[in-house]
């Protein structure tokens, strides 16, 4: 669903936009952010040209760019989401850095990880043919709606000309857009569920992060798991029915704490199992996966995890879902 919804703002393209192209690399956060920056820009006069969803010739574009084999996959991608705007004749690319996520008020801060919050600038200094366009990548905070507004503003009347007035109002019709797809997402997880329960299916919560929706990060699990007759809701279609609680961990990424809930209320169903999406090369995920198994262990239920990177053979996904399938059997 989450993919549909996302497809329709990526070919959301239209023509004599009286501010020109802005281009935005479809990556790591973006997936969860391209409704409030797709709103924003649309609504002051760009035509926005979004990157595609990621495939292998995407990645292999973007390769000889790439500073670090160590760093996660997703991160890898986006030197390839450049390379595609650049090579599209896109003239500025937008693409900010951003320390804090929204504060969804369960964990005891709200940050990015390292890799989210700063590869932007990364991106600056390893992508030569990024010093022919213009290339913003400013340190925003959109996760305090006022000071936005003030920021943003003036971003956009340094950058672009835009009275402020007019930034306000776009400002604000993109966080409106942000909730509505958040919103959006919960409703359909609950049709979801509800029509698990009338058909007499499994339910399988599925946690990750939002750039775990990219076909070529995820590498069709989500197809291969509803072909084994499960019904898949992802993390951030349930989380919100569980309120802050203490962890053994310190708990200051909203992904993460998105995830703890939804695995807390696995716990409370008894139709429903959890798998963890991980990402290799994820340094954060040393915790996370600890702490998920603690949670979900401590209540007597299965924890399982796909450790997915850019080898798409499922071969050992399979095993696994197989192997949890037994288990819920046998109980």
């Amino acid at each position: 669903y989450k993919q549909e919804k996302l497809l329709a703002l990526i070919n959301d393209r239209w023509e004599n936009a009286p501010r020109g192209t802005i281009g935005l690399p479809m990556g790591l956060n973006m997936y969860e952010l391209l409704p409030f920056w797709h709103a924003l820009f649309t609504d002051l006069g760009f035509d926005v040209a979004v990157s595609p969803f990621s495939s292998r010739k995407l990645y292999i574009a973007g390769q000889a760019t790439i500073p670090s084999d160590t760093v996660c996959f997703p991160a890898k991608l986006m030197h390839g989401h450049v390379d595609y705007l650049i090579h599209q004749g896109v003239k500025t690319i937008f693409y900010p850095c951003m320390s804090y996520n929204f504060d969804e008020h369960l964990a005891d801060n709200h940050y990015n990880c390292s890799v989210v919050a700063y590869y932007p600038d990364l991106l600056a200094v390893n992508i030569p043919a990024l010093s022919k366009v213009k290339y913003l990548h400013p340190n925003l905070g959109i996760h305090r709606p006022k000071d936005f507004e003030k920021k943003g503003a003036k971003l956009l009347a340094d950058e672009f000309g835009v009275p402020k007035r007019e930034a306000v109002k776009a400002i604000r019709k993109a966080y409106e857009a942000y909730h509505g797809f958040r919103g959006l997402v919960q409703q359909k997880g609950a049709e979801y569920i509800d029509f698990a329960r009338k058909s007499g299916r499994k339910i399988l919560v599925v946690a990750g992060r939002p750039y775990h929706m990219d076909p070529e990060i995820n590498h069709g699990i989500n197809d291969l798991i509803t072909s084994f007759g499960f019904v898949l809701v992802t993390e951030d279609a349930v989380f919100q029915h569980m309120g802050k609680e203490p962890r053994h961990v310190l708990n200051q990424w909203t992904y993460h704490a998105r995830m703890y809930n939804a695995a807390r209320y696995v716990c409370t169903q008894p139709d429903m199992a959890f798998i963890q999406l991980v990402s290799f090369g994820c340094g954060v995920d040393a915790i996370t996966t600890d702490e998920l198994r603690s949670i979900l262990e401590e209540h007597g239920e299965l924890y399982t995890q796909l450790k997915i990177d850019d080898i798409s053979n499922l071969g050992a996904v399979k095993i696994r879902i197989r192997s949890l399938i037994a288990a819920l059997d046998a109980r």
